[in-house]
């Protein structure tokens, strides 16, 4: 039994003779009447009874014709499903994310895309960046927000989204507290909290190479993989630490001054990545709301003080 002879018959069901039934169809009336013939000897009975002002349903065709209508309509729902998952309306949506980007820059996004396609179940996923990275190249997750710059090859497109730069957090019983700025020379003998060399190696790279253009060498209290990690031990008196601007969401007990010479620093920020290879429509969507919303409300990132 074919999808084509369920239909056809529905057709000549409503239109109650061939002509008619051939005509909706699209089809010449010699074809139609061998499909249904067939049909009906699949079946084991008539569907039709044929007479010279054209045919009526039988007792059996009357039971079949619910079903048939039922399996056209889920046929057809299965077309509009696979077309709006194709389309990005339906299916799954894998986003990885940094911490920092709960702040303020994952929610708006989720907030947006929701608006728009609100049939698309979102799976969520937290992560340092190099792991992301991975998961996204290799087809794990469908895109992520990580920190950028990336310094390590990954077979992933980058969209710088929100730019950011590097602040002294020091605490705030310190004796640099409360400066309006601070030059990074004044820190070199103080010891340094470094987000760490193997897992955020690029946060790890710029900070040292940021400490050395200033032309010494930070000496490492010690290293975390966590912003607010690093914040806690800021806190503690272990150091101090070169963290992005968005620490100001956790920067409760610690205080963030501004690097003196600020254009001549590199910036930082969150970028949305997405694999090279194929790609669902879901996340081509996503990705096209993000650079829409950052076209219009900007990205760099200013900390309150």
């Amino acid at each position: 039994m074919k999808l084509a002879q369920i239909r056809q018959f529905v057709a000549l069901a409503e239109e109650g003779n061939f002509h008619r039934a051939a005509k909706r169809l699209n089809i010449a009336q010699p074809p139609l009447s061998v499909s249904v013939r067939k049909l009906e000897e699949e079946l084991g009975t008539p569907l039709f009874s044929r007479d010279a002002r054209g045919v009526s349903l039988t007792e059996a065709g009357l039971s079949a014709l619910p079903s048939a209508r039922q399996v056209l309509f889920h046929a057809e729902e299965m077309r509009r499903s696979v077309r709006s998952t194709l389309a990005g309306e339906h299916g799954r949506l894998r986003i990885g994310f940094v911490a920092s980007a709960t702040y303020e820059l994952l929610p708006k996004l989720l907030v947006a895309y929701r608006q728009q396609f609100p049939q698309v179940e979102i799976k969520l996923e937290e992560g340092r960046t190099s792991e992301l990275l991975t998961e996204v190249a290799n087809g794990k997750l469908d895109l992520a927000i990580v920190r950028t710059p990336i310094l390590t090859h990954a077979d992933v497109t980058v969209d710088v989204l929100e730019h950011d730069y590097l602040y002294l957090a020091v605490p705030k019983d310190s004796r640099w507290a409360g400066r309006k700025e601070l030059q990074l020379k004044e820190l070199s003998d103080e010891p340094f909290v470094m987000f760490s060399r193997e897992r955020v190696p690029s946060m790890h790279a710029i900070s040292m190479a940021l400490c050395q253009r200033e032309g010494f060498v930070p000496r490492v209290a010690e290293e975390a993989g966590q912003l607010q990690t690093i914040l806690c031990l800021v806190e503690s008196g272990i150091g101090v630490a070169l963290v992005p601007g968005v620490s100001e969401h956790q920067a409760n007990k610690v205080e963030l001054i501004p690097i003196g010479r600020r254009r001549e620093k590199p910036s930082i920020g969150l970028g949305l990545v997405i694999g090279d290879r194929e790609v669902c429509n879901a996340a081509h969507n996503f990705r096209r709301i993000a650079m829409a919303l950052k076209a219009s409300e900007g990205d760099i990132r200013q900390v309150s003080r």
